[in-house]
């Protein structure tokens, strides 16, 4: 099964074999310590990919990639609430 060859402006190498230069390129990056995240998107190739391959190789990843998650869009402030009003009493069903 081959995938689209292009996404999103850069070429995608998921389904494809691997290479030398493509393991080359792994067994660097591994060795720097880069997260998964970067390796897969350096070598063009799903997160699953680079730790199966990095498996098959004895390689350890690191995975220590900081998430940070983006700051609210507003903050939310919450407002005194006093006692509900009654509602007016009345004679529901009174006609004109």
């Amino acid at each position: 099964m081959r995938y689209a060859p292009h996404s999103n402006g850069y070429s995608r190498n998921a389904g494809t074999r691997w290479r030398g230069e493509d393991l080359a390129r792994l067994r660097t990056l591994a060795r720097e310590g880069a997260p998964v995240r970067l390796i897969s998107l350096r070598l063009g190739r799903p997160d699953s990919a680079i730790r199966a391959k990095a498996g098959e190789l004895g390689l350890t990843l690191s995975n220590t990639e900081t998430v940070v998650a983006p700051p609210p869009a507003r903050t939310l402030t919450r407002t005194p609430r006093g006692p509900v009003p009654a509602a007016p009493q009345g004679d529901l069903f009174a006609h004109a």
